[in-house]
Formats: C-alpha cells, structure tokens, sequence
C-alpha cells in the first residue's frame, strides 16, 4: 500500500492533501526516514508519528448552542441534524468549530473539539474548555473508555442482539464513504441491541467498542439493515441515527458523569410512523 494510502485509511477526517503535507513536513517516518508520498509500505516497515494540529482558520461566529452540561473544564452539547462539526469540503460557515470560536475558545486546538457525529447524525458531543481536559479527554477516546451509546432506526426486522465485529476501509471507488472488509482497513466493533421490532423495521442501541468514522452506518449496512434515511449508506433524507446517551468518568474532578437526552422529534414522528406499519 502506499505511504499517503495507509494514512489517509489512519486519519479517514483529514484530506489527502493534508497528509501528503504532513508527510513532506516530516510528521511520519519509516524505519525512522522521511520518505515520499508514494512510498510503498512493507509489512516489515515501521511507520511512526503523529499528525501535527494545523492552525484553526475559521471565523468565529455568534451560533446558539444547545448545551446539556458544561462546567469550567468542559462541556456537553446536544448537536442537531444537519449541523457540521469542522469546517470542510467546502463548508466553512454555521460549524460547531464556527459556534466554539465565537464563544472564545480559540486558544484551543480544534477549539477544543475531541471527537465527532456525522453532519447527519444528531446527539451528545463533549468539548474541553481547557488544555488540560483537552488532552485527557483524547486520552480517554483512545482507550475507549467513553461509552457512547445510539439509538438507530434500520430497515427490515433484526433477529437478535449482535456483535458486529468488522474492520472499516475507505470505499475504493467513493472516497467519501467507507465500506467492511476481510483483509487490512481498521478494526471496528458495534455492540447492537434490539430494543423494538415493527413490521419492516427494527429500533436499535448500538454502543461502540471503537470510533471509526461512519462505523454504526457501515456496520448496519453489512448486515443488510441500513439505517433508515441514511443518504449514503441507503436511500432518503433524515438520518435515523442519534447519539443519546454519554457515561464517563470526568477526566479532571473525577467524578462520574452519566448524561442522556430523548431522541428529537424528528425521530420520534418517524418511529411513531413505524407502530401503524405493524
């Protein structure tokens, strides 16, 4: 695989670009050189380093945030539909980062941002306030020791709770969808529970073991029951996918923290619609 390839697979966020300039800034070695772009990869070959943060460029704006729980070291907003967390491809107007920056957290890489939900999906995001809880937080992703947990309406009736344990690799002929496969890409495990079944569809809580970018999407996909609404992964508008529930052991008091909110309206009409189907 080439050099650019593997980390465009590593960080599925960044553009192409982005890494092939990290990779002419020297970020990432191997065996310790600094080598081109289009360096093919062995499996003998030792990759090391880090993306380096590239400089927030976006304006700040005055942006209501919907906040469930915010103290001096971070805080919690519930993220509607349709709302981009970073600028990019493109958008560089009405983000979360846009909102953050205008609440004065420039100072912060990313604004503070440690993680993040599809423009379509809807729910619970954290951001550090702080350095300090900044780092920890990423820390804490890292370690998958932030239980994040879904609700997600699919198509068709699931038989049963499942583990779906996959690895995730960038689509070959769309690079900006993902798809499963059997050979290399990047493991990914969902944890599926069935909480309703209607006639032609299923209401599930999915908790992740892993945080790959789409991963929930992709993994119902496989398994033959997309998330309904999902424009990339299936067909229509309206995404049924929320994240809405956070359980974590505060990174700086800790203390731990337990948060859920009820899906939005939204979801509840099209859940609803689901019962007169049965």
């Amino acid at each position: 695989m080439r050099f650019d390839k593997y980390l465009c697979d590593l960080y599925p966020e960044v553009t192409r670009s982005q890494i092939v300039a990290a990779i002419k800034r020297g970020d990432f070695t191997v065996n310790g050189q600094v080598v081109k772009a289009g360096y093919d990869l062995r499996e003998t070959d030792k990759v090391e380093g880090e993306l380096q943060p590239v400089s927030v460029t976006a304006e700040p704006e005055d942006i209501a945030l919907d906040i469930v729980y915010e103290d001096e070291h971070l805080l919690v907003i519930n993220k509607p539909r349709g709302m981009v967390v970073h600028p990019g491809a493109g958008i560089k107007n009405g983000t979360v980062l846009n909102a953050l920056l205008g609440r004065g957290q420039g100072h912060l890489e990313r604004a503070g941002i440690v993680h993040r939900l599809d423009k379509n999906t809807a729910g619970l995001l954290i951001v550090a306030k702080t350095v300090a809880c900044q780092s920890a937080l990423a820390k804490m992703f890292e370690t998958h020791s932030i239980q994040r947990t879904y609700w997600g309406l699919v198509d068709g009736k699931v038989d049963s709770d499942m583990t779906i344990d996959r690895n995730i690799v960038r689509h070959p002929n769309h690079r900006t969808i993902f798809t499963v496969t059997e050979t290399g890409g990047r493991r990914a495990i969902t944890h599926l529970k069935v909480l309703e079944r209607y006639a032609r569809h299923t209401l599930c809580e999915f908790t992740l073991e892993t945080g790959r970018t789409h991963q929930i999407r992709v993994h119902c996909k496989s398994i033959h029951h997309p998330i309904v609404g999902d424009p990339e992964y299936n067909s229509g508008k309206g995404q049924m996918l929320e994240a809405v529930r956070l359980d974590f052991v505060h990174p700086i008091t800790g203390q731990l923290v337990h948060l859920e909110i009820a899906p939005t309206k939204e979801f509840a009409v099209t859940r609803d619609k689901c019962y007169h189907l049965v």
